[in-house]
């Protein structure tokens, strides 16, 4: 109760409206929050085919300030004995250069803790405090369950990553490569790193958007709770859906990485760019 009535309290007194960054809320396992006050929001784009512009009415919510980390899933993993979909398929897909664009590669042994198979860095020690990846959007899901949280919706997603903003990024309609983590290459063939990072980056590393959120346009796809109304579902292979881009993205492949595109992708599917930040209802238990 102690908990929900801090989050409560913040809602009153600190809201993005204000015209100042709202205070952040300490929640559970390290996460902070980033209050979003109640109210009518305008998302998408005109003429989008899968996020067209239009009002949204939200309820009060939280969402984190920043992607969930390799130790805070790491925490997840050890309390309850979860076990991803990834491992339970004992493989997940890996980057691996010298393949042609949009090919991963099916690697036994690839999970969140080694999202680059067994032979890369074990993310737990090497890579605490950067975005957990090779989870499925179920695993992630789970993780929410259990932080007493769950997936922010599309329109909360970029509600909260616009923080007021009408522009394609949180800081303008120009693209700059110094302000996120994308691929930065002309192919997959070579990163040159111009943003510091070759694949995943620590959380919090670039510069937040106005209302404090950190990495909401690349470093890991973000799962989001809906799939776009549009978009069919497949009984036999059900979707999800993510926002943001990540490191892998390029404009030659993925252009995902601004405020209004969305991705879809296998409900149980496992890759080294997709991950997630938690929402949190504003009358949390």
């Amino acid at each position: 109760m102690k908990a929900a009535a801090a989050l409560l309290l913040s809602l009153v007194h600190l809201s993005p409206a204000q015209g100042e960054p709202p205070a952040k809320v300490t929640w559970k396992h390290g996460h902070l929050l980033v209050p979003i006050p109640a109210g009518e929001y305008t998302t998408g784009e005109r003429g989008h085919g899968t996020n067209p512009r239009r009002k949204v009415t939200l309820a009060a919510y939280f969402i984190a300030d920043a992607e969930t980390t390799n130790t805070q899933f790491a925490a997840f993993i050890k309390a309850t004995g979860y076990r991803t979909d990834a491992e339970k398929r004992g493989r997940a897909q890996a980057f691996r250069y010298g393949k042609p664009e949009w090919v991963w590669v099916d690697t036994p042994g690839a999970c969140w803790h080694h999202p680059q198979g067994p032979e890369g860095p074990d993310a737990r020690t090497a890579l605490p405090q950067h975005p957990v990846t090779c989870i499925s959007a179920a695993d992630a899901a789970a993780y929410c369950r259990w932080a007493g949280a769950r997936l922010p919706t599309q329109a909360e997603w970029e509600v909260a990553a616009r923080a007021g903003s009408t522009a394609r990024y949180p800081w303008g309609s120009t693209w700059k490569p110094l302000l996120a983590n994308t691929w930065n290459g002309v192919t997959h063939a070579r990163n040159t790193m111009e943003d510091g990072w070759e694949f995943t980056a620590p959380v919090r590393s670039y510069p937040p958007n106005a209302w404090g959120l950190h990495d909401v346009i690349g470093n890991v796809f973000e799962y989001v709770a809906d799939v776009p109304p549009m978009i069919p579902q497949k009984p036999e292979q059900p979707l999800t859906s993510a926002r943001g881009g990540s490191w892998w993205c390029s404009e030659r492949t993925c252009k995902a990485y601004n405020l209004i595109d969305n991705g879809t992708m296998a409900l149980h599917g496992s890759l080294p760019n997709q991950g997630f930040r938690i929402a949190v209802n504003a009358a949390a238990p």
